[in-house]
């Protein structure tokens, strides 16, 4: 490692982190430093084949691997789930989604206190990361590709449903304005059908740059500072650089002659401002670290999507409506045929997510006098885990505000569908259920339902003053469905799919009548009953990876950990760049949402604010 100073110290090289290196070392007068934790698998067949991204959730070595703390709102169930610990983060095992988020939930940030943050500004920035051909959207790096159908009629089954029951078929996923079916693209190059992502689309025109640097395998420590005064308020405290750990278990530091910028995800950035004295004074006092900067809401607003699949098994043996289990189950000539496909001619399963036919829907039936009754009463359920979280009386009112606007919308989407021909589930500790458990040659059609704009908020705090990488000195709570709306408009969207969609006609037709269902899932028509749904969601729920929030962009006074142009507050030159500064959570999968923070944190800092 040849230098100790640089310009720029980046501390995090996945998504977000390599977006700002590769825009950041755009003038080769700055010198910038990326340091990632995890290795550099850009050349690894699990990162850029797209159907073996599984592969890597449970490899240590390529993701680090979480769980929360026992789960109220899921009958104290322990959640698990993985973030990417490999050079462009999770970017390179994600499930390759890239759909923007609404207008109104960006608009919402602004509306927060964060002038420039709206749709307008924030849409132009996004679309600087990708590059759509089929429609001409985008001037990015990122290439980004509509899968091929390959036949199959499962697609138009479900666009031709959504439309009998009087939604849009297809939608612009980046017009910020989704309201029905869409075909959700695959973050894929369109002529290898090899993975897309910071990994290799930021890094290709920059990795033989002279001023740019990436290390990899090096863990963060912690961001060291200069107090120039005893009153961080005025922003007189300077990061100078960053003590990390190598490889060899070396401890060194590097100094930042400009700026430091964290960008080590909603998970990992709030343990490193804590772990360098930034956050709350009673909790860092406890666990004898110095306080630097104090700021009680560091690892608070922790937001993501929790998420229920329903399985419905197929009549079978329909010309057009095969489903891939067998590819699920490993059987080895059904591999072999689709690993052919892929290689020869670039098609089949392993050229594509699997998730792409999807729908935005708003809270059911919500045209009615009788739903809107509905509404003021669940409004008006009261929240009794209220004032265990550390939130502002000014946040929680305005994030109630946008969240009811969305429920009395009629074009709003509340919940987000994820459609495929396969068997796909979640096992009670989060973990992804395998096709194995299933009986003989059972097929299956799964809805995956994501709760678009959870109130329920939560945080991540350090247990130990120690920099260990476990998750057993992190106490990650999500605090999933302890705000009574969520359960209620999860579950209203869960009797909806069970309810309608599936017995909606043509995709009614494919499915077996009284045929079974995934474990523990109420039989055909009991879910009528909204009271066995709500049970249904309270044991069956998980989380998706899409976590946000720990770092909240917003007015300090609101809960604010960094101002508009991303600063930290209380410091001159250390801003935070990733999904943690999201404040609303985005509506659906937050890839494309952070690739759009992080080209606006590359143009904020580019123009020297």
């Amino acid at each position: 490692m040849a230098s100790a100073e640089f310009d720029f110290v980046i501390v995090g090289g996945g998504l977000a982190g390599l977006v700002l290196g590769a825009r950041l070392s755009e003038d080769l007068d700055t010198s910038v430093l990326v340091i990632e934790s995890g290795p550099d698998l850009r050349d690894d067949p699990r990162v850029n084949i797209p159907a073996m991204w599984p592969s890597l959730l449970d490899d240590p070595h390529a993701s680090w691997q979480y769980k929360t703390v026992p789960q109220e709102g899921l009958g104290g169930r322990e959640i698990k789930f993985t973030q990417g610990c490999l050079l462009g983060g999770s970017s390179a095992l994600n499930g390759l989604a890239f759909s923007a988020t609404s207008k109104a939930n960006i608009d919402a940030w602004e509306t927060l206190g964060n002038p420039g943050w709206d749709w307008a500004n924030f849409s132009k920035a996004m679309a600087k990361s990708y590059r759509l051909n089929e429609t001409g959207e985008g001037n990015g790096p990122l290439e980004l590709a509509v899968p091929c159908e390959d036949g199959s009629e499962w697609p138009r089954a479900w666009r031709d449903t959504l439309k009998a029951l009087g939604f849009p078929a297809s939608n612009n996923p980046f017009s910020g304005q989704v309201y029905g079916g869409l075909t959700v693209p695959d973050s894929i190059y369109p002529s290898t059908k090899e993975r897309s992502y910071s990994g290799n689309a930021y890094l290709k025109s920059a990795i033989d740059r002279p001023n740019l640097t990436l290390w990899t395998q090096t863990s963060a420590n912690k961001i060291l500072f200069d107090k120039l005064e005893n009153d961080d308020k005025f922003n007189t405290t300077i990061a100078t650089g960053l003590e990390y750990t190598t490889t060899s278990g070396e401890i060194n530091t590097v100094r930042a002659r400009k700026e430091v910028i964290l960008t080590a995800g909603a998970i990992n950035s709030p343990k490193i401002l804590e772990l360098s004295g930034v956050g709350d004074k009673s909790r860092l006092d406890v666990l004898g670290i110095p306080t630097i900067i104090q700021n009680p809401f560091v690892g608070e607003n922790l937001q993501n999507h929790p998420m229920c699949a329903l399985n419905f098994e197929v009549q079978g043996d329909e010309k057009g409506f095969e489903t891939v289990e067998k590819l699920s189950r490993r059987d080895h000539d059904t591999v072999a045929a689709a690993m052919d496909a892929y290689k020869s001619r670039q098609v089949g399963p392993f050229s594509r997510s699997g998730s792409n036919h999807a729908a935005q829907l708003p809270f059911p039936s919500i045209k009615g006098e009788d739903e809107g009754q509905r509404l003021q009463r669940i409004y008006h359920i009261t929240n009794l885990s209220a004032g265990i979280e550390k939130a502002t009386e000014t946040f929680v009112e305005a994030h109630e505000s946008f969240v009811h606007s969305v429920l009395e919308s009629p074009t709003e989407a509340s919940a987000c569908y994820l459609s495929a021909p396969v068997f796909t589930r979640f096992n009670s500790d989060g973990s992804r259920a395998s096709a194995l458990q299933l009986d003989g040659d059972e097929r299956y059609f799964t809805i995956v339902l994501l709760l678009a704009h959870p109130l329920s908020r939560g945080s991540v705090h350090i247990t130990a003053s120690s920099t260990s990488a476990s998750s057993h000195s992190l106490a990650i709570d999500p605090r999933y469905l302890t705000h009574p709306l969520d359960i209620e408009v999860l579950a209203s969207h869960l009797q909806y799919a069970a309810e309608t969609i599936a017995t909606t006609e043509p995709l009614a037709s494919h499915l077996k009548p009284g045929g079974k269902r995934n474990p523990t899932a109420p039989q055909t028509g009991s879910f009528t009953n909204l009271e066995n749904v709500k049970k249904y969601a309270r044991e069956t729920a998980v989380g998706a990876a899409h976590y946000t929030g720990t770092c909240s962009m917003m007015p300090r006074d609101m809960g604010g950990v960094v101002d508009p142009q991303l600063r930290l507050y209380g410091c001159r030159n250390l801003r935070v760049c990733d999904a943690s500064i999201i404040p609303i959570t985005p509506r659906t999968n937050p890839q494309a949402t952070v690739y759009g923070v992080a080209e606006m944190a590359a143009d904020i800092i580019k123009s020297g604010v």
